[in-house]
Formats: C-alpha cells, structure tokens, sequence
C-alpha cells in the first residue's frame, strides 16, 4: 500500500511539474472526490444506523410479542388453575399480545421473508395469533370444564401447536434481516474504501471516525439487545418449564394433580409396570372440623403437612397426587398391608400447624391394579367408594374395594334420593316407646323414634336409613318432619283426655348444632298448642365431639330458658366429659343399654351405682334403656334408678298402637311382660 501511495504521489508530481497550471484542476477535481465521497459516505451511514434502528425496534417488538403470548398462557392458566377473582389479568394480556402483532404486521418495513411467514404461504402466522388469541378470550367467557378444556387447548397450541416455534422464528427472521443488511453495507463501504483509498486517505481521515465511532456505538448496542435476547430466551425457557409444571401440579401442596395421575396410571398401564401396584385412596376424617374452627388457612397448612408426610411414607419409584378437598391418592408397589400401616403410623400424630397442635385420622379406601384395570380413572372411583365405606364405619379405618360395596354404594346412593321424597311425603312416621316410673309401675313419658314405610321396601329402622340422611345432609329435615308429627299426636290424645303426654324427641348432632335449631323447634312446639314441659330434647354424647360446640351450648341454653327440658342420650358410651355434664342445663340422662343388659352383675352393677351417684350429685333424672326382665327392673329399683323404658314394658309402636296401649295402660302400673313380641 506505501508503494502505491508512493507512485501515486510521482506520478502527481510529474504531473503538476509537466502541467503546473492544471494541479488547481487536479485539486477541484480531489475536493470534488472527496466531497463526492464523504457525501456518499455520510448517505450509507444514514442507511446503514437506519437499518440498524429498524431491526432494533423489530427484534424487541417481536421479543415482547413472545413474552406477552406466554403472559396470556400464564395469565390464563392462573384464571383457571388458580381461581382468580377476576379476568382482568389476562384480558389486559390479550390486549398486549393483540396490539404488538397489529404494530408488526403493519409496519411498512418487514423483511420479505416475514412479510411471507406473516402474510403468504400454506399457513400464515397471523391466522396462528388469531386462534391463540380467541381461544384465549374463550376462557374468559367458559364455564366449569369448558374452561379447563381451553386452557388445555392453549397451552396445546402454544406449546405443541408450534406458536411458541414460530413467533420465535420470526424474531430470528428479523436478526438474520439485520445481518443481511449489515453484510452488504459493509461489501459496499469496503468496495468504497478500495476505490478511494489513495484519494481519501488524508483528507477524509477526520470524517471516517466519527463514522467509525458510530458503527462502533451501532454494534455495542445490537450486541447489548442481542444478550437481552438471549437472556429473555433463557427467561422463556424458565416460564415454560415453570408453566408445564404448573399444569400437572396443586398449587397448594405441589403435588401431582389428577391430570398427572391420569398420564402415570396411562403410562404405566402401557408398559404393564402398574400390574400388581396398590392404589390407595386416603381421606382425612372430619376435615371439614378444621377449617371450621381453625380456618381455612389451618386447613390449608394440614393438608400441605399430610402431603408431606404420604410422600415420605412412600418410595422414590411410587406415586403420590393430590385429588382436592381432602383426599390423597398412592399408587405403591409394596404390599397395601405394608404401605397402609405405615400411612396410619405417619398420620398418627397430631401435625404442628402455626404452634398448635392439629390432631388428624384418616380413612383409606384401596384396590390392587392389574391387567383387568379399567381407564384411568376407573380404579380412583372404584377407591372412592371404599373409602367412603370406610369413613361410614366410623373412619380411621382401610377398606379393599369389592363388587359388593359398589353395589352397596349404589343402594346407599339411592336410598339417599328416595329420602329427599320420603321427608316430603310424610313416609318417615314418629313411632312411640313408653317410660315407666320404676317406684309405682305408671306411665313417665314416651320416647319418639323414627320409622320410614318404604313404598316397595317395607318398614325401615333408623339403622337402615339414619347413615344415609346424615350423609346427604338431611338430618335437620328429618328431626322436624318427625318432632311435628309426633307433637300432633300428642295434642290429639291430650284433647281426647287420653292422655296428658310427656314426650322424648331425639335431636341429631347436624340439627342441634344449627343456627336456626331453636326458632324451627320452638315454633313446631307452639304450632303444636302443647306446653314446653310436655316435651323432653334427648341428646347424644357424640353431639359434644366435633361440630360447631359454641353454638350447641347456645341452643341447649335457649332450650333451658324456653322451659324445654333436655337430656344426655346413651350415656356411659365414653364419650361425654363429666366437666360438661356439670356446666351444660341438663335435666337427666340415659344409662345405655349396653350397661343394662348385664344387671345384675357385679361389674355392670359397680359402674351403674357410679353413674346413678353422680346424677344424684347433680340433680338429673336417670332413665334406663333396654330393660327386658324383671330382675333388671327391680335391680335398677333398688339402687334408686327412676325411669325405665325397654321391650319388657313395651315395644316402639306406631301411634295408633301406642293410643290403643294408652288407653288400657294409663292411669295403672305397667308390669315386666316378656311375652312381648320384640320388633326393631
């Protein structure tokens, strides 16, 4: 290059010394060149900085259509998945996502090869966008499933469908443009360089490094946006791992949720490594106390504890999901004898939740798999209604799945709809078992016990039917169906002067513990025209574990206030605490019969005389249950039992019966008569 600058040089000189008067020409002629050539250069810096500027805005306008197509996914997953109050999120997504796809598709710059992925070809891009977008404005309007389902089919379509793969292709589409259009300033400006190098060397020197330090200050700043892209990629990469896993897990306790166990048991079920596994279905028992007495946020707590706990109980190759509410599903292949003690042994002890101590029982219902195993979610169902037959045998229990408990389930499942017609049907009728005064053989009182004449199955007990009301949540019906017929009776025998009644109405748990338990009762009671001393509330001691406790004191309270008298049924089960026996207004209790039927044994006696004592202390009246024989009668007698009330006296009747017993009965002593027919 310093040769040729070298010649260049002689040959001016020989020029201007052979033609002196022409050098000015050669001169205007250079100044000329190099205006001619700074104004070229200046004209391809503008292009090129253009360009520049053009493919910088591309790329982020397209980066951020990525971004904002992946906050509509998260956005409404989090209105599905996560119950959401509202929409406003993802609409506010949609919008963002909408508007950054119409300023790319409108800008009069595309590239051609984006014009075409945009506009032409088998399946344009922008006909992708607007089925993302509506399916997305389709969540918002869907209901229950349908919403579920959209969501699958947008994270479908994002994901799977190839959006995600082609909005991240048309941003490489606008970084290969721009390299393109780079690549070829820089073949002009170095043909340019070459031209006028000789020319430009010394005279243009001060405007070429400004140039210079402009491409420099162009470059720095794509290699700035060019890591922001890679980072925003590697960010993406984040939200989508972090979207899958989302999709497949609770957020509560991050455990697999029921579309995770369909893919495993799916999964499993095809490469037959699910044969002889045991799938185990577990339900907390009273759940529904906790987060009634505690709080949800304690409720919440004890289920992400327990999820914490099944997964230690089992190995690393087995499987644990959470099915909502309060129910948990493991899928073990070790033996359902071996797994099921030790979920027992975990759950034992009561978990530490926010410094208090939650204590906790669960019930399982379980199968084994096998190659008979049906869908997916066939074997969760067929666990279900184990596991409900294990909570209805008084929980903390594990039941196996059979034939016969479906059937089971299923005559349960209907027994509970035929009740719903029963109760309004006045099918449930009040039947009526005397109360006899031990001291002199008369008439006391008359419990009322419920009977359902069944159209097709006959008469039924409270054992047959009883379970199913309290599981439909029918019981506070049920009591005021029976307590309103039963009250009718006693005003027609009291307005006949056959009798001046006293009657026990046996009050559940469910119905005590409700808000309105006592203006429902008191206002059947005045309906009635009987007077509040006629009529006797029996309690159970199962009333007083579980429940709303603070609101049974304050209805046997108001009863107490109303003149209502109330007693403590089946006493002696274990259940009542003598502390509460002290402070509740109570007017008597029932020995149960299981303390009865014994007498007079020596250890039957020992813990009856403890009972009649403490009532003694406390004023109450002792009725006794099931008394059949006369020796029971006058062992009870004797250690000052006042009541008693069993098939020896008389069988529950229904009420035409029990008048026809009153109108022999009443008025003289009832004596022991074995040769009653006994009827359940």
């Amino acid at each position: 290059m310093i040769a040729v600058f070298k010649q260049a040089g002689r040959v001016l000189a020989r020029i201007e010394l052979r033609n002196p008067e022409r050098l000015w020409v050669h001169y205007c002629v250079v100044i000329s060149a190099v205006v001619i050539l700074l104004f070229g250069s200046h004209l391809l810096d503008r292009v090129e900085a253009k360009n520049g500027h053009q493919a910088s805005e591309a790329i982020e306008m397209s980066t951020q259509q990525l971004l904002h197509a992946q906050k509509v996914v998260e956005a409404a997953t989090e209105f599905v998945v996560g119950n959401a109050a509202d929409s406003r999120q993802l609409d506010k997504a949609i919008v963002h996502f909408q508007d950054l796809h119409h300023t790319i598709a409108n800008s009069g710059d595309l590239p051609a090869a984006v014009q075409q992925r945009l506009f032409d070809g088998a399946a344009p891009l922008y006909q992708d966008i607007r089925r993302f977008t509506a399916l997305a404005g389709h969540i918002v309007q869907a209901t229950g499933p349908q919403q579920m389902e959209a969501l699958t089919h947008l994270q479908y379509q994002y994901l799977s469908g190839g959006l995600q793969q082609e909005l991240t292709s048309q941003t490489s589409l606008f970084s290969d443009q721009l390299a393109i259009d780079t690549r070829r300033i820089l073949e002009v400006r170095l043909a340019l360089f070459f031209f006028s190098a000789a020319v430009l060397m010394a005279e243009a020197f001060w405007i070429f490094l400004p140039a210079h330090r402009l491409v420099r200050s162009t470059f720095r700043k794509l290699r700035r946006q060019a890591e922001m892209l890679r980072k925003s990629r590697a960010k993406l990469e984040e939200m989508n791992a972090k979207l899958v896993h989302m999709a497949g897990h609770d957020p509560l306790t991050d455990l697999p949720n029921r579309k995770s166990l369909t893919a495993f048991i799916t999964n499993a079920m095809a490469d037959k490594s699910i044969h002889e596994s045991t799938l185990l279905l577990v339900g907390l028992d009273d759940f529904k106390t906790v987060n009634d007495t505690l709080g949800a946020d304690y409720g919440d707590a004890l289920l992400i504890a327990v999820g914490q706990a099944l997964q230690s109980c089992i190995d690393e190759e087995d499987f644990v999901a959470y099915m909502g509410n309060d129910e948990f599903v493991l899928i073990s292949a070790e033996p359902a004898k071996v797994i099921i003690a030790r979920i027992m042994a975990s759950l034992d002890q009561p978990f530490m939740i926010k410094g208090r101590r939650v204590p906790t029982k669960a019930s399982i219902g379980y199968l084994t798999l096998g190659p008979q195993t049906g869908g997916p979610l066939e074997p969760v169902a067929d666990a279900g209604v184990a596991l409900q037959s294990a909570k209805s045998a008084g929980g903390k229990t594990a039941r196996q799945f059979t034939a016969d408990l479906q059937t089971e389930q299923d005559c349960f499942q209907n027994l509970q709809i035929e009740l719903i017609d029963a109760i309004k049907n006045g099918e449930i009728e009040p039947w009526f078992q005397p109360q006899i005064q031990l001291s002199d053989g008369h008439l006391h009182g008359a419990e009322v016990l419920a009977r359902w004449r069944h159209p097709t199955r006959g008469l039924l007990s409270p054992f047959h039917f009883l379970p199913a009301a309290e599981r439909a949540g029918l019981m506070i019906d049920l009591d005021h169906a029976v307590w309103t017929a039963a009250l009718r009776y006693a005003r027609a025998w009291q307005d006949e002067g056959i009798w001046r009644p006293c009657v026990s109405l046996n009050v559940a748990p469910d119905t005590i513990a409700d808000p309105h338990f006592l203006e429902r009762f008191l206002l059947v009671l005045q309906r009635s025209g009987l007077e509040a001393d006629q009529v006797i509330v029996e309690l159970l001691e199962t009333t007083f574990i579980g429940g709303d406790d603070d609101m049974v004191s304050i209805n046997i309270d108001g009863l107490a206030e109303s003149g209502v008298a109330v007693e403590l049924d089946d006493f002696g089960t274990g259940f009542a605490s003598l502390s509460r026996l002290a402070q509740l207004p109570l007017t008597g209790v029932k020995l149960d019969r299981s303390l009865v039927s014994p007498l007079p044994d020596h250890g039957a006696d020992s813990i009856v005389r403890a009972v009649l004592a403490l009532a003694a202390e406390l004023g109450l009246l002792v009725i006794a249950e099931g008394v059949e024989e006369t020796a029971q009668a006058k062992h009870l007698d004797d250690r000052g039992c006042a009541v008693a009330q069993g098939y020896g006296f008389g069988k529950p009747m229904p009420a035409n019966e029990f008048q026809s017993w009153l109108q022999v009965n009443v008025g003289k002593a009832v004596n022991i008569n074995q040769n009653l027919v006994k009827s359940a």
